[in-house]
């Protein structure tokens, strides 16, 4: 499956919004029932505890999905989407919905991919490097092979690295003939030339990032991914 428009990161907000006041207002509430105030008169709210929030997003969420996907089961052997943009909330919220869904992050060059951009970013470099570069640490910080949680670099897939495509092809239960078959079809590019003021603001923006990853010249033990 393709792309779902993100929505999973529109339950990470309602988490946030749900636990507005058993966070914020917590200490008020406490200051106010221990300076003796008559009870009858404290305004209350619909907030539970944390856990209970996080415990409602993680049904909502699974419910979501399942009723959006659950019929697809009869038809395919398994099923999966992707998406851009996730950091460690999303991710971490589908691994409490999902705990044996198999994650594969992927990174790119921050540069490549701000030639692939389109409106999104509005044209905002430094927006896109910072973001791009809150995600690399992100993802460094998430991959977990013990939990499911994979990463790879687009530049290895591209490449045909060989570790890479035994790791995609035992991931997904695809031959590395099949996965080959289809790396070089191009879809919809939207490839385009960027200025160089651009993308100097993203050589600066996603310094550590690129580093990380082994995508800058003065790079240091790049990650090891898996």
């Amino acid at each position: 499956m393709g792309e779902h428009g993100g929505i999973v990161s529109e339950f990470v907000k309602i988490g946030v919004l749900a636990k507005h006041f058993s966070v914020h207002g917590k200490a008020e509430r406490e200051a106010y029932f221990a300076s003796g105030e008559n009870p009858n008169t404290w305004i209350a709210n619909m907030s539970p505890d944390e856990r209970a929030v996080d415990e409602a997003v993680v049904a909502a969420l699974r419910a979501c999905l399942k009723t959006l996907y659950d019929d697809r089961g009869m038809k395919h052997d398994r099923i999966g989407f992707k998406e851009v943009r996730y950091g460690k909330a999303e991710i971490e919220l589908l691994k409490a919905c999902f705990p044996n869904a198999v994650v594969v992050l992927l990174v790119r060059h921050p540069a490549d991919v701000w030639k692939s951009e389109t409106s999104y970013w509005s044209d905002d470099a430094r927006r896109f490097g910072e973001t791009w570069n809150a995600r690399a640490l992100e993802y460094a910080s998430l991959c977990d092979p013990a939990r499911g949680i994979h990463l790879v670099r687009y530049e290895d897939i591209a490449g045909r690295e060989e570790r890479t495509l035994r790791l995609l092809s035992e991931l997904a239960d695809v031959p590395v003939a099949a996965l080959e078959s289809v790396l070089g079809v191009n879809l919809n590019s939207t490839r385009a030339e960027r200025s160089g003021k651009d993308i100097a603001v993203i050589a600066e923006t996603c310094r550590e990032g690129m580093r990380l990853f082994g995508y800058a010249s003065d790079e240091i033990n790049p990650l090891p991914r898996g």
